[in-house]
């Protein structure tokens, strides 16, 4: 007999974004216009930014912990993020809590320093100790060890649609007994590297503005009572052309339950792609918009609907992966 996947409650939520520090924030506070910021490969241009201030004082603590000493800007991030949201965890036993973290480039910046050696000076002088901060699972591990956690832990890597798949693997864990509660994470940070691969994949011809931060929430088996539980589906829609992303769009949309709305998240990439899907027109987008981060910018959304769904009625929130998949889930 085939188990139903729990609905999820949040217990606690963690952001670290462009615009500052908490949950509050991200409510109250706008974009202002984003930086210039140039690339590696054409010096010459600029391309739109939204930055972090890593000299923020609950960020640049984190630098004195000596696990962090040789950490990328993204472990700094993370450890925020999942420090807030562990601030309500409660009476549940860190052995019983579980940490999975989504992630899209990873640790770009010390990827592109520890190559950057190599091509410069030769292999003779690639820096042993920055290629163990090329691993995507090196920050979850960090996040594990500074916070004491001591359950399963892992890390999913992918488009924007891997903060879905992170909460897939939470449910998995609570269902199966593994933990009582998850922490997921997702984060991105920003190199002149990846504004290359942005430039060179025509994303800000198309209205991309790059950012990067991070986002946690941790969650529960969640009552069948509980306002704002998340219900996830079992499946996401996978496309390898921009026809079939388009038929990904549609098959997700004509999926939802009807006779509850749909919401977007603000920050769809690229910008002007819902214009180009009917089925699309009329959705209410959930703003204010802070950026292409990935996986970050997904979990932003998604405590931006949670918030919306505590002042309103149940929605269903989609969410457009830019480069594999289409997927969606439900705020109850």
């Amino acid at each position: 007999m085939r188990t139903v996947p729990p609905h999820l409650e949040i217990i606690g939520r963690g952001v670290v974004f462009p615009g500052g520090l908490g949950v509050d924030c991200l409510a109250n506070c706008f974009p202002k216009e984003p930086e210039l910021e140039k690339t590696l490969a054409t010096p010459q241009q600029s391309f739109p930014v939204r930055k972090i201030n890593v000299n923020w004082d609950k960020l640049a603590r984190w630098r004195s912990e000596a696990r962090l000493r040789r950490a990328s800007p993204l472990a700094f991030y993370l450890a925020e993020a999942a420090n807030q949201a562990m601030s309500s965890l409660g009476d549940i036993p860190l052995e019983r809590v579980g940490l999975v973290c989504a992630l899209g480039t990873g640790s770009i910046n010390f990827s592109r320093k520890f190559y950057q050696g190599i091509l410069s000076r030769g292999r003779h002088f690639a820096s042993p100790a920055l290629f163990p901060e090329t691993v995507y699972n090196s920050p979850t591990s960090h996040i594990a060890a500074l916070l004491n956690i001591k359950g399963a832990c892992t890390t999913v890597v992918g488009d924007e649609t891997a903060w879905v798949d992170a909460l897939r693997v939470a449910q998995v864990w609570l269902a199966c007994h593994t933990v009582e509660a998850v922490l997921v994470l997702a984060g991105e940070e920003l190199d002149p590297i990846a504004l290359d691969a942005f430039a060179c994949a025509g994303w800000f011809r198309r209205g991309m503005v790059a950012s990067e931060g991070a986002a946690a929430v941790l969650v529960r088996q969640s009552s069948e009572f509980t306002i704002g539980r998340v219900r996830i589906p079992d499946y996401s829609v996978s496309f390898r052309s921009p026809e079939e992303q388009r038929m990904a769009w549609e098959k997700v949309i004509g999926a939802q339950e009807a006779g509850i709305e749909t919401f977007l998240p603000s920050n769809i990439h690229p910008a002007d792609l819902c214009e180009k899907y009917p089925a699309t027109q009329g959705l209410f987008r959930l703003g204010p918009d802070w950026g292409s981060a990935f996986t970050a910018s997904t979990a932003w959304g998604f405590l931006q609907a949670y918030d919306a769904r505590m002042q309103g009625s149940p929605f269903h929130l989609l969410i457009p992966g830019s480069t594999a998949c289409v997927t969606s889930l439900t705020f109850l």
